[in-house]
């Protein structure tokens, strides 16, 4: 159970992606098999793939496997380095919280559906407070180790 709670965004967004993938197939197989298409399978497929792609930003910084500028780094003296980083972090949260405060405002005003299956966009946008959630989250784990870091260090 641990283990599921530790990969949450992975598997959600193994999901999605295992089922565009399935439906995506099969809709090509009906068009040029068969000359006609499932339209949902259309509309789930792009609503899965949003999915993924916002599970998959949360896992990657989850995982600090995003992009990142290390010009100040570089030229920073050492024993910087670590305070700076600090700081960082403590801007990431709050833009995260930011984010998921405004994801929240965003999906309260979903009114609108999907044109062929008629699915709220609140449920397609409810992803966005998840994943800018579970970023903050991490932030703050990534505060807490870099916090016990500094101490263990000094």
């Amino acid at each position: 159970m641990i283990n599921v709670i530790k990969n949450l965004e992975e598997i959600l967004a193994s999901i999605a992606i295992s089922i565009t993938v399935i439906l995506v197939i099969i809709n090509v197989v009906l068009r040029y098999g068969f000359g006609f298409i499932m339209p949902w399978g259309q509309e789930l497929a792009v609503l899965c793939f949003i999915w993924a792609v916002y599970l998959g930003i949360s896992s990657c910084y989850k995982h600090n496997l995003h992009m990142g500028v290390d010009a100040i780094l570089s030229i920073l003296p050492t024993r910087l380095l670590a305070p700076f980083k600090l700081l960082i972090l403590f801007f990431l949260l709050g833009l995260n919280v930011l984010l998921t405060y405004l994801s929240y405002e965003y999906t309260m005003l979903s009114n609108k559906t999907t044109p062929v299956m008629g699915i709220s966009y609140f449920w397609v946008n409810i992803v966005l407070i998840f994943c800018f959630g579970l970023m903050a989250l991490h932030t703050v784990r990534m505060i807490v180790n870099d916090i016990k870091t500094l101490k263990a260090e000094a």
